[in-house]
């Protein structure tokens, strides 16, 4: 816990008109269960207002839950470069580290640099393209600096490559990543802390279930994310019959990844295993992902037995010591993770 009560801003992007996301109640309420003031700062596309307001807010410290701005997506990253401009003390990743893992392109150059496996792929700016290997179809198209899985789709000819190809430079006037379709299982892995001894949760798994039409491919696309649940559709579970070999493998992965990007104090890493080889394929980096209550962040957290309450104050913590703003010294609770390898369950 920390030595002091800090007066915190939960900054948070809202247009005008619309309800706040769940979340900025729930990281404030798990923030007064901390002992701290949290204070609402509600952002929207003016830039001149963020300072404004994050300075009017006179915070110990800012908790960043803005993952876009001015309804582009791609400008989170510049909320966190306002901030270090300002010198004012943030939650979660910075500038670097967002713009290393925006880029979907160069997320992966740095990973296989690394030894990271990722599936194979290609580029294509709209004038040329360039590949990462001999590709088979099926392939995943996105953008390469999407989020949520905006614009992604799966082609398994060059007739539909080169339409969704088109399509990304028109809607999204971004280049295309295709990458090699990996029928496997879709993992998640949290971890949360600084680079520096970073703690790896447990892997929460997306279900796909038995009623899943065996024509359809199994992908979490946007449709899969964010359509209403039924009884019928993908869930995320704790996975029991994974190896210790393969979590363990799995959390490397996600701490060479967190490292490599430069990302702080909580993250999400998704993996791909192959059904064929059983191998983890990294399959994305998410910098300050998604902080809802029944997250895969929190579902692992829990799972490791820290509650929402304390995976939120975990997140202060890290960032209060970042700028010494009076945390003491790291709790022990959860197992040893300086290996990297996430206890089995």
């Amino acid at each position: 816990m920390p030595q002091k009560s800090l007066r915190i801003a939960v900054l948070h992007y809202q247009p005008k008109d619309e309800p706040p996301d769940a979340v900025v109640a729930q990281v404030s309420a798990a923030l007064r269960a901390g002992g701290h003031e949290p204070v609402d700062v509600r952002v929207d596309e003016s830039v001149s207002d963020l300072v404004r307001l994050v300075t009017r807010a006179r915070a110990d410290l800012v908790f960043n839950l803005c993952e876009t701005f001015a309804e582009d997506y791609r400008l989170e990253v510049n909320v966190a470069a306002v901030l270090e401009l300002a010198r004012v003390p943030f939650t979660g990743s910075g500038t670097a580290g967002l713009l290393l893992a925006q880029d979907k392109v160069l997320t992966k150059q740095l990973l296989q640099f690394h030894g990271v496996l990722t599936p194979r792929f290609a580029t294509f700016d709209g004038t040329s393209f360039q590949t990462n290997g001999d590709l088979s179809f099926p392939l995943v198209v996105k953008p390469a600096r999407s989020d949520a899985s905006m614009g992604l789709g799966v082609e398994k000819d060059m007739e539909g490559l080169a339409r969704r190809v088109k399509k990304i430079r028109e809607e999204y006037d971004d280049e295309a990543l295709a990458e090699e379709f990996i029928e496997g299982r879709e993992l998640y892995v949290g971890v949360v802390g600084d680079a520096a001894d970073p703690e790896v949760l447990p892997v929460v798994e997306l279900d796909f279930g038995s009623r899943w039409n065996r024509k359809r491919m199994k992908i979490a696309n946007r449709e899969v994310k964010f359509a209403p649940e039924s009884p019928g559709s993908p869930h995320l579970v704790l996975p029991t019959d994974l190896s210790d070999e393969l979590r363990g493998r799995i959390g490397r992965a996600a701490v060479t990844a967190f490292r490599a990007l430069k990302l702080r104090d909580y993250a999400r890493i998704d993996f791909r295993v192959s059904s064929r080889t059983n191998e983890p394929y990294l399959l994305e980096v998410n910098p300050n992902p998604y902080l809802e209550t029944q997250c895969e962040v929190a579902m692992g957290a829990k799972e490791r037995g820290m509650a929402y309450d304390a995976l939120v104050q975990r997140i202060v913590d890290t960032a209060a010591r970042r700028y010494n703003l009076g945390v003491g010294p790291r709790a022990t609770a959860g197992a040893p993770v300086r290996d990297a390898t996430p206890a089995a369950h």
